[in-house]
């Protein structure tokens, strides 16, 4: 089964859990259902606008987008966490005015908890189908790092729902509520900065410019590398373009060996996989590093 069509049965399954939860909620008189409920809500967004990513990603290059679409998972990535931190930062505050009152609420735990088990069991069969495509797409991973952590919302639900039942303790369900909103943030931020920094086109993390540029430099043919740009178009391909300042005035057909060599050798150090070079000599230009 492809990726798509796992997302397609996901996504089915996560209306179902997201519909129950908020009816369920409301009936119930649960904050933390209804957070959960919209937790999941925001998953079925997210999955929406993976899937979407997916199919535009496929998409050939053309003439007036001459990259494609290769950052659309990376902007779905971004869009998602971004969303899921808004979702929590609500989540808090309404708990938060929940605990107030929760002395007066009268929860109906055993559709509380019937429901979060239902939602264990659907969140959980979620997570197994998405788990193989997690490990190679940052946009496949916030899906299924958001699934995995409904199913942990789910099941602080479930012994909020259980505490409440046989204890009595009506703020655990406002409690767990605010732990959900902290957890979900924590989570969502790193993926929102790591989406961030490959759409402003920052340095890959792990290259370190000026160790770049010793290396290149140890060329005997290489006077000096200058005017460096270094970025990600998307999770997988970093790209370099590059002036070089050559020692001796070449023919082009001489510099192919030369560049061969220093796409080598950025490709094995550094992993950049798509490498511009301008080649120069005699040039009385800036040579700063960056421009």
């Amino acid at each position: 089964m492809k990726r798509e069509s796992r997302l397609k049965w996901v996504i089915l399954l996560n209306v179902i859990i997201t519909a129950s939860q908020i009816v369920g909620g409301i009936v119930g008189n649960s904050m933390a259902l209804i957070s959960d409920a919209m937790h999941n809500f925001s998953d079925v967004a997210a999955l929406a606008l993976s899937l979407v990513a997916i199919v535009l990603a496929k998409k050939e290059a053309t003439y007036s987008k001459s990259f494609g679409y290769k950052r659309a998972e990376v902007l779905a990535a971004f869009v998602n966490s971004a969303v899921i931190i808004a979702v929590a930062i609500y989540i808090i505050i309404e708990s938060i005015q929940r605990l107030q009152i929760s002395q007066s609420l009268q929860i109906n735990n055993d559709l509380v908890i019937w429901l979060a088990g239902i939602a264990i069991v659907a969140n959980g069969l979620s997570v197994v189908f998405l788990a193989k495509d997690a490990k190679n797409s940052m946009n496949m991973k916030s899906a299924f790092l958001h699934l995995l952590s409904d199913t942990l919302f789910s099941v602080a639900v479930l012994g909020g729902g259980l505490a409440m039942k046989y204890y009595g303790v009506t703020w655990v369900d406002g409690v767990l509520s605010i732990l959900i909103g902290v957890y979900l943030i924590a989570t969502s931020w790193r993926l929102l900065w790591d989406s961030a920094k490959i759409l402003m086109q920052f340095v890959p993390e792990g290259i370190d410019i000026p160790h770049l540029v010793m290396e290149v430099e140890q060329l005997k043919e290489v006077k000096n590398i200058h005017h460096i740009h270094i970025w990600q178009l998307d999770e997988y391909t970093i790209h370099l373009e590059a002036h070089v300042d050559l020692r001796k005035d070449l023919n082009v057909s001489e510099t192919h060996e030369i560049q061969k060599r220093v796409e080598e050798l950025l490709h094995t150090n550094f992993s950049i996989g798509h490498i511009t070079l301008q080649f120069e000599h005699g040039l009385d230009e800036n040579k700063k590093l960056i421009q």
